[in-house]
C-alpha cells in the first residue's frame, strides 16, 4: 500500500501534532505549497507551531524511465557533476537529486516569549495553475506572474523590496526560459536589481522536497545576507534576462529586505513565497 501521506503522518505522530497533519500534492511545487499551507494556519490562529517541509527520493528505475521517456533529464551521463547548468546555453534537461528541507514556522510572539532564534519571517504567498499542459510550462508564464503578484499583494510589499529570488530553474531548455521571462514581466525594471540564484545547479531536482530546501537556502540567504551561486553557466544563453549570481556567492543589502522562493509543479502549479529579514 502506498501512502503519500506517510511522512508527514510520522513526524506528525512523533510530535504528537494536535493541530493537524496535512500532505499537499502538487509535484514539484509540493515542499513550497507545505510551507505555505503552515504559514496560513498560523495566520489564522489555528497553530502556534507548525513543522513543515518536503522530501522525495526518486533514484529509482521506475520514476528515472518516466522522465527518461518524457526526456526531461540531461544526457550528460560522462559528466554528472556538470550536468545541471540552469540558464547554460547548452542545458539539456535535469539532474535528479534526493533529499528535502523543513522548516519550523512559528507565530512571532510565541517564538519571542520562549527565546527562540528568529531567522526571517514568512510574509505572503501566491498559488496558481497554468491551466496548460501537463508537464510543458506555459511559454506565456502568465501563471507564474499573477502567483508572483498575488504573494506580493499578501505580503503588503511592491517588486522594489525584493532583492533576491530562489529560481525553479530545473535546467531544461523550455522550463528556464518561460520562467525566467515570467519573471522579469513581473518584476518588471525591478528585475536589474533582484539576484537570481539557481541551486538546483548544485543539488539537482529534488522534486517534492525543492520548494523546501530552496526555502531554507533563501532563510539563510536572508539571515547571512549572502545569495548562493549558481554553478556550471559556461555560456549564459543570452535569453535569459534576469541577473543571474554567477559562480560565486553574492552579498546582499543590508536593511529591511525581502526575498521570493518560486516552484513549479507538473500539472500547472506554481508556488511563490515570500520572505523577509528580521
Amino acid at each position: 500500500m502506498l501512502m503519500p501521506n506517510g511522512p508527514a503522518a510520522n513526524v506528525g505522530l512523533e510530535l504528537q501534532a494536535k493541530a493537524g497533519v496535512h500532505t499537499p500534492v502538487s509535484a514539484c511545487a509540493s515542499g513550497a505549497e507545505a510551507i505555505g499551507y503552515a504559514f496560513e494556519m498560523i495566520r489564522n490562529n489555528r497553530a502556534d507551531v507548525v513543522v513543515s517541509g518536503g522530501v522525495e527520493a526518486a533514484i529509482h528505475p521506475m520514476p528515472m524511465s518516466g522522465f527518461a521517456a518524457m526526456k526531461a533529464l540531461s544526457t550528460r551521463n560522462d559528466d554528472p557533476a556538470r550536468a545541471s547548468r540552469p540558464y547554460d546555453l547548452n542545458r539539456d534537461g535535469f539532474v535528479l537529486g534526493e533529499g528535502g528541507g523543513v522548516l519550523v514556522l512559528e507565530e512571532y510572539e510565541h517564538a519571542r516569549a520562549r527565546g527562540a532564534t528568529i531567522y526571517c519571517e514568512i510574509v505572503g504567498q501566491g498559488l496558481t495553475s497554468d491551466g496548460y499542459h501537463i508537464a510543458a510550462p506555459d511559454p506565456d508564464g502568465a501563471g507564474v506572474q499573477r502567483a508572483l503578484k498575488f504573494a506580493l499583494r499578501d505580503a503588503g510589499i511592491t517588486t522594489k523590496d525584493i532583492v533576491h529570488l530562489n529560481a525553479h530553474a530545473t535546467s531544461t531548455p523550455a522550463g528556464d526560459i518561460a520562467e525566467a521571462n515570467a519573471l522579469r514581466a513581473a518584476l518588471g525594471a525591478d528585475a536589474d536589481h533582484v539576484a537570481v540564484s539557481a541551486t538546483k545547479s548544485m543539488t539537482g531536482h529534488l522534486l517534492g522536497g525543492a520548494g523546501a530546501i530552496e526555502s531554507v537556502f533563501i532563510v539563510k540567504a536572508l539571515h547571512d545576507r549572502l545569495a548562493p551561486p549558481t554553478i556550471n553557466i559556461d555560456d549564459l544563453d543570452p535569453a535569459v534576462t534576469v541577473d543571474v549570481v554567477r559562480d560565486k556567492p553574492r552579498a546582499l543589502p543590508s536593511g529591511d529586505i525581502a526575498a521570493l522562493n518560486d516552484s513549479f509543479g507538473f500539472g500547472g502549479h506554481n508556488v511563490v513565497l515570500v520572505f523577509k529579514s528580521i
